[in-house]
Parts: C-alpha cells; sequence; structure tokens
C-alpha cells in the first residue's frame, strides 16, 4: 500500500502529510485553497484537482477537514472522494466530527464499495510534525490492519476502538477531559490571582503530584501570557463539547463540567473570539472576577 490520497491541508493536515513522505509513502494533495498545499508540493507531493481526482489513483484516500459538514461535502459532494472511488479503496475520515456522521459515511462508502475508517487524532500541529500524534479507529479490523503502516509513520499510539463510529466516539470522550480541564487550569489561574498568589507558582506547583494536567502544561503559560494563537480553537472545542452533550443525552449520562466548560466556550464565542484558542476561556473568567492573569500578583 503506497498510494495515499490526502483532502485538507490545514495546519494538522500539512504536517501528517509531510509524515506520510516522509515515511516513503507517494502522495496525492488537495485543498480547497491551493496555497496552503504549497509547503507538501515541494515536498515531492502531487497535486489532485478534486478529492474524486486523489482517489482514482489511490489505495487509502484520507480526509481531514474541520466538521461533519465539510467531511460530508469532500466526500460525499459532487466531485468528492466517493465520485472518483474505485472497489476496494479505504477512505480514512480524520477529522473529528459527529459518531452519527461517521455511520452514515461509512454506509453510503461500503455502497461503493469502498471500506471507510473513522480515526480522529489527539494532539497539537506540533505533535503532528514530531509524528506522535494518538489515532483512535473505528470500523472493520481488516481495514485497520491494512492501513496501520499508514497510522504508524503520523501516530504514537494508535487504537482500534471497535465498529464505524467508535473513533470519534472516543475522540468525543477525549475532548471532554480537555475541554473541562482547560476550564479548570484558568479558574486555577484566576483564583491564584485574586488571591495574591502569582500565577507562575501554579505552574510550577502542579509540574509534579496529582494535579499535574497537559492542560496546564500546554496552555497554563500561554493563559498567563494572553497568547490565545490557535492550536486547537474556541470554535472547534465548543462543537466537540456540545456534540459530547448530545451523546450524553442519547445514553443517559449526566455531565455538570461538562455543560459549565460548554456554556463557558459559548460566552467567549459570542464576544468575537471563536477562532483564537480554546484557552481564550480564562478571558471570560478574568471578566467575571473584575481582574486580569498576570505574573507578579
Amino acid at each position: 500500500m503506497q498510494r495515499i490520497g490526502f483532502v485538507g491541508i490545514g495546519l494538522m493536515g500539512r504536517q501528517m502529510g509531510q509524515r506520510l513522505l516522509t515515511a516513503g509513502f507517494a502522495l496525492q494533495v488537495w485543498n480547497r485553497t491551493k496555497e496552503k498545499a504549497g509547503e507538501l508540493l515541494q515536498a515531492g507531493a502531487q497535486w489532485g484537482d478534486s478529492p474524486a481526482a486523489c482517489a482514482r489513483t489511490a489505495d487509502v484516500v484520507i480526509s481531514m477537514v474541520t466538521d461533519s459538514s465539510a467531511s460530508e461535502q469532500v466526500i460525499c459532494g459532487r466531485n468528492g472522494v466517493l465520485a472518483g472511488a474505485h472497489p476496494g479503496l479505504i477512505l480514512v475520515d480524520m477529522a473529528s466530527i459527529a459518531p452519527e456522521m461517521s455511520r452514515s459515511l461509512a454506509a453510503k462508502a461500503a455502497a461503493k464499495g469502498v471500506t471507510m475508517l473513522d480515526a480522529p487524532v489527539t494532539g497539537n500541529p506540533k505533535v503532528a510534525a514530531d509524528g506522535k500524534l494518538g489515532i483512535m479507529v473505528g470500523g472493520p479490523k481488516q481495514a485497520y490492519d491494512a492501513c496501520l503502516p499508514v497510522f504508524q509513520a503520523m501516530g504514537v499510539k494508535i487504537i482500534h476502538v471497535g465498529e464505524n463510529g467508535k473513533g470519534t466516539t472516543l475522540k468525543l470522550i477525549n475532548n471532554l477531559i480537555l475541554g473541562v480541564a482547560i476550564e479548570a487550569v484558568a479558574e486555577a489561574l484566576v483564583l491564584a490571582g485574586k488571591a495574591g498568589i502569582d500565577p507562575v507558582k501554579v505552574l510550577e506547583i502542579t509540574s509534579v503530584g496529582g494535579a499535574r494536567t497537559g492542560a496546564m502544561e500546554t496552555r497554563g503559560a500561554r493563559m498567563i501570557g494572553h497568547d490565545f494563537s490557535p492550536h486547537f480553537s474556541a470554535n472547534n472545542m465548543y462543537k466537540d463539547l456540545a456534540q459530547v452533550m448530545q451523546l450524553a443525552g442519547e445514553v443517559g449520562a449526566f455531565l455538570p463540567a461538562t455543560g459549565i466548560a460548554l456554556e463557558m466556550l459559548r460566552a467567549v464565542k459570542n464576544q468575537g473570539k471563536g477562532e483564537m484558542d480554546s484557552c481564550s476561556v480564562i478571558t471570560v473568567i478574568e471578566a467575571m472576577a473584575n481582574t486580569a492573569v498576570k505574573t507578579g500578583a
């Protein structure tokens, strides 16, 4: 399996595509804006005029777009992947989309003789560039086994979760933890500042012990410095937590902390800051506390 089509060259897709080229896979790429694929084209990737074009000669097509609607469009739309698909093709959707959309797309793919895997990832662009993503896969085990070398080129923790939709479900659960943790970090830093403690001391003490969290390590200093350049935008986190709450309603789970984190992200969006990183929730908590977190408190 050497020929890969890659649809969606954003912040993550660019790094994932580079890892595939480095691993020796032949890569054909498509993106709505061709300029965003420039680095990959210079590195040896070929350009496809459409998702369908990428599918015609590929063994595997990967889609990595923003949401359920975008995945449906590039897969099922005019000149989408399925328009150029051939029996035996494996379609790997690596976007964070709703589980029911994953199952729907898998059924439509099957009607074309195409096997689909949902395989969302965890990690930021730097993690992707280092080939250290976590990848959660739902779909037939045979297709998972066939794609394992592809996944291994991009990630270090690859888990086959179960049937179609289970990979996206696990991604939602993962992002539940992240979203609530970011909210907790923001609250802790604001409380520290109001209590007269330098917020940097919070970063220092939580680097050891049971309160240690990736959210503090990756976003604590950025919150203090008000660096909200997007690694995972508030819009995307809001989308995922909204899907978490929908899933919770379907299965009968009560998630109060997730509900609070969702409402804080809604406030960020209402302030017009949705494109900022999700750690910008601290601005809402600062406003509620009539303070601004800064070092030297």
